[in-house]
């Protein structure tokens, strides 16, 4: 009786420990340190550095988001960011003009306390989703943002993402022949771009 009672104990603490763990991340682990500035693509997210734009573009609908800050909490299991987001859905894309709509929120995704990963739940308050008018898209942590909401599974519904090397807002042009739009593609291999390199083949490709 006393070897099972240990036996049950054993498997709660392991499945609690495994209940803490990080965020799923999928196609790649962004929690790896980098002493390069990059942009991380994959098949279901972008990763973005702090304080450069990434745009988003959802039919005629155009959002700027620039993560700020970013940190961890009171275990390496507690994940936070700040960022601000820019709406312009006139079918413009003119983030110029006085109708932008401008958020500047924090995120949060927490530890995860239970038993396993149907019976786990987050040790604090969460926030996971970047909100940029009526578009919602999911954050794990860092500077990532997905090709959907928190609510959804990993499928393309309409939405592209645009990395750039801009740092404000008065400088985002959509219509510059640099950018590169993105979908969901769950084929797509995990791509690491300096963000210095980011637009230099087609720089190179103009000269």
């Amino acid at each position: 009786m006393r070897v099972l009672a240990a036996i049950i104990i054993w498997c709660l603490i392991t499945e609690m420990r495994l209940a803490g763990g990080s965020p799923d991340l999928s196609a790649h682990d962004q929690n790896k340190v980098s002493a390069i500035e990059e942009v991380r693509i994959a098949g279901n997210a972008l990763v973005m550095p702090m304080g450069r734009i990434v745009l988003v573009r959802n039919g005629s609908q155009y959002c700027a988001v620039k993560f700020t800050r970013a940190w961890t909490g009171k275990t390496d299991h507690d994940y936070f960011a700040r960022y601000e987001s820019y709406y312009q859905g006139d079918g413009t894309g003119d983030f110029s003009k006085p109708n932008v709509q401008f958020t500047e929120e924090e995120l949060a995704w927490r530890r995860r306390v239970g038993l396993g990963k149907f019976f786990s739940f987050p040790a604090g308050p969460e926030n996971l989703e970047i909100k940029c008018g009526p578009i919602r898209l999911f954050w794990s942590s860092k500077g990532s943002i997905y090709f959907r909401s928190h609510a959804k599974k990993d499928a393309d519904y309409g939405i592209e993402l645009a990395p750039t090397t801009w740092t404000e807002i008065s400088e985002v042009n959509i219509f510059d022949p640099r950018l590169q739009w993105y979908s969901y593609d769950g084929k797509r291999k995990e791509v690491r771009i300096p963000i210095d390199r980011l637009w230099e083949n087609h720089e190179r490709e103009n000269r």
